[in-house]
């Protein structure tokens, strides 16, 4: 067997495996394809050797989502993140069991004082092929729109890498920049240039608006108590999220 051959086949057994799961999104980002991320934030750093990440995505439910926020969207973004966490424990037993090294990575796995997460699951799901990025930096799917969560497995598995979705999802002149002109607390700015911040993926692949995380985190604070929210992680928005169109038709 050769080794594309061979790449291909332990692909589709992890891919097997975590659809049997009830994951609903997979893919693979090559390693390298990641190496332009911030110092300390590459699968490298965290660990040595890595070839590829596996990254898996969980659907939201549209009608809960449309709700938010809420706390049944609490509850369910609460739940899919427990879903998540399980599934790739189970995604990084399945690749050590080969003989391989995996590192499992929830989407809480993040530096909460930086607000970035250890590696970026969302640049990961674009060199993957799963999705391009909106305005409001989520990835949005051709089935879901921005209506996912994700989680992520590092290896040093030689796994078969999926290629990036050639043509874009946003189409902000259709609906009228909806997720930015939603943002309560205003927190979305266009960039003057592509150069303006580091280019994680090639080709335009990376491009959304700047984002005030730290304006986001403190407008959500207080609602989350407005909210009663019952899970430490509420969400107390969601409304860039809840109003894109993509994915929903």
């Amino acid at each position: 067997m050769n080794k594309r051959r061979a790449e291909e086949k332990l692909t589709s057994w992890i891919q097997k495996r975590a659809l049997s799961e009830g994951v609903d999104l997979f893919g693979v980002a090559s390693a390298e394809a990641l190496l332009s991320a911030p110092e300390g934030f590459r699968p490298e750093d965290i660990l040595q050797g890595s070839k590829a990440v596996v990254i898996v995505g969980k659907k939201l439910s549209d009608a809960t989502v449309n709700t938010a926020p809420s706390r049944m969207f609490d509850v369910m973004y609460s739940a899919t993140n427990s879903f998540l966490d399980l599934l790739v424990l189970k995604i990084a037993d399945a690749i050590s069991s080969q003989g391989y090294r995996a590192i499992a990575m929830g989407p809480h796995s993040w530096n909460k004082g930086l607000l970035r997460g250890d590696i970026s699951y969302k640049h990961a799901a674009v060199a993957a092929g799963l999705g391009r990025f909106g305005l409001q930096s989520l990835v949005l799917t051709p089935h879901y729109g921005p209506r996912q969560r994700w989680s992520a497995v590092i290896t040093d598995a030689p796994l078969e890498p999926g290629a990036p979705l050639e043509k874009g999802l946003c189409d902000p002149q259709k609906c009228d920049y909806a997720c930015v002109r939603s943002c309560p607390a205003g927190v979305f700015s266009e960039r003057k240039a592509e150069g303006a911040v580091q280019d994680y993926l090639p080709g335009g692949l990376w491009y959304y608006w700047n984002i005030n995380k730290k304006e986001c985190v403190a407008y959500r604070a207080p609602k989350r108590e407005e909210l009663g929210l019952t899970t430490l992680e509420g969400h107390a928005c969601a409304l860039c999220k809840k109003v894109c169109p993509v994915g929903t038709t």
